[in-house]
């Protein structure tokens, strides 16, 4: 990757005041929300696929910093779509995966696990990540070739060296209501795992991972802005991340495993037994 070290802590710290001043703006949707335990809420594809003002706000926010700072880079963003920008000689190949909140669901009901998520992709591969859980004020952020850290502080996966002591977590996409996708997999994980847990936020399921918190992840149809910084953040706690298969088309396929590295095979033997994959 050409882009040295210091370019790349630049970025970084950048992109940690982006999310922060999208977290403001969640922040203020969060007080209005505890005050009044309403907030105006529409949906986007099924009824429980909502958006509110304030993933528009965090999004616009965000594009309109990512812009001014970097006007050559393209923006991928969940409310907004693609933000396609002329390439610039320093910018071609850069490309931000914004999700501006990740977990409207737990958002609109007052449940503290949301975040805004950036992940920069550098000639198709993860280069800066932040995920930002306001509510909680966890700052996760990592660098490719600096480590992950979370307020700072530096991020090390499990060392639980076995699938049935393991703590899994996984997602659900939003057809949960019509489609029975990822329950054969949850089940056959009850059945092989320690534990599994389910808590509304993909890019936050990635940071427990990172973390230590969680053994493992998977999930499937995920969009790229829901895992782009995930990615990283997992690979640079020393973690191992796949598609399905042991590949490398995580974004591609919407389908992810993420590890501690010592449980990703018979994670991914498992899921290869259900068949469970659309």
């Amino acid at each position: 990757m050409p882009t040295d070290t210091q370019t790349l802590k630049t970025i970084l710290e950048d992109a940690i005041a982006i999310a922060r001043g999208a977290g403001e703006i969640l922040l203020e949707g969060w007080t209005a929300l505890e005050a009044s335990r309403a907030m105006a809420v529409e949906f986007k594809s099924t009824d429980i696929d909502p958006v509110t003002e304030y993933d528009l706000r965090s999004e616009q926010f965000i594009v309109g910093e990512l812009r001014r700072l970097y006007p050559g880079h393209r923006i991928v963003g969940e409310e907004g779509g693609a933000y396609e920008q002329p390439a610039q000689p320093d910018g071609a190949g850069h490309v931000w995966h914004v999700d501006p909140l990740d977990g409207t669901v737990n958002f609109a009901h007052g449940f503290p696990l949301f975040c805004v998520s950036l992940g920069l992709y550098i000639e198709g591969q993860p280069a800066v990540a932040v995920v930002y859980n306001p509510a909680l004020g966890q700052m996760y952020a990592a660098a490719r070739g600096l480590g992950a850290t979370c307020n700072g502080r530096p991020m090390r996966v499990s060392a639980t060296p076995d699938l049935r002591r393991a703590l899994l977590i996984t997602g659900f996409a939003y057809d949960t209501h019509v489609s029975d996708s990822n329950l054969g997999n949850f089940l056959a994980f009850q059945h092989t795992a320690q534990a599994t847990r389910r808590i509304g936020s993909a890019a936050l399921n990635l940071c427990f991972t990172a973390a230590g918190q969680m053994d493992g992840h998977w999930e499937m149809k995920v969009k790229p802005y829901d895992i782009a910084a995930g990615v990283l953040l997992v690979r640079e706690a020393g973690g191992t991340v796949t598609d399905f298969d042991g590949g490398d088309a995580m974004l591609a396929s919407g389908r992810i495993v993420a590890s501690n590295g010592l449980i990703h095979q018979a994670m991914l033997d498992v899921l290869r037994s259900t068949g469970d994959r659309d």
